[in-house]
């Protein structure tokens, strides 16, 4: 069985099994699909990531949904911290904002990847507070699905 990183999907090992199918798994996250070719495996792991054929994520969008500093979060967890969780095929979304307090649901292959919690506690979390205080972040929860 020969494994290989195909760059169109972040930390995704797509390997060939001995019948000739495909197998593809997404390291963060362990998850695993199959396919009968390459692009089947490709195609599948896709769809359990929530991408589209082309790779971006069909997950909207949530800082239409804020104003003032709640949508400057919004905007930050979308920009600078999806960009960072991209490298394990992941984003990051705002759900709510109330008196400091910022609920994130992390998508993408940090849904369900059992290092998310702490992705989020002392990654996204630090990130936070170091670009808008700990007056204006002291605390984030995370949304689980």
């Amino acid at each position: 069985m020969a494994g290989s990183v195909d760059s169109s999907i972040a930390s995704v090992v797509f390997s060939e099994k001995l019948d000739g199918s495909w197998q593809a798994l997404h390291e963060p996250s362990g998850r695993v699909t199959h396919g009968l070719t390459k692009n089947e495996a490709e195609v599948a792991m896709k769809e359990a990531l929530g991408m589209n054929e082309s790779g971006e994520f069909s997950e909207p969008l949530t800082s239409d949904l804020f104003e003032g500093v709640a949508k400057d979060i919004a905007l930050y967890l979308e920009g600078p911290v999806s960009t960072m969780l991209a490298f394990h095929s992941g984003f990051a979304r705002l759900e709510s904002y109330q008196n400091g307090s910022a609920s994130i649901r992390l998508g993408g292959g940090c849904q369900g990847c059992p290092s998310s919690r702490l992705t989020l506690m002392n990654g996204v979390y630090k990130e936070l507070q170091e670009k808008f205080g700990e007056d204006i972040v002291r605390d984030v929860l995370p949304v689980l699905d």
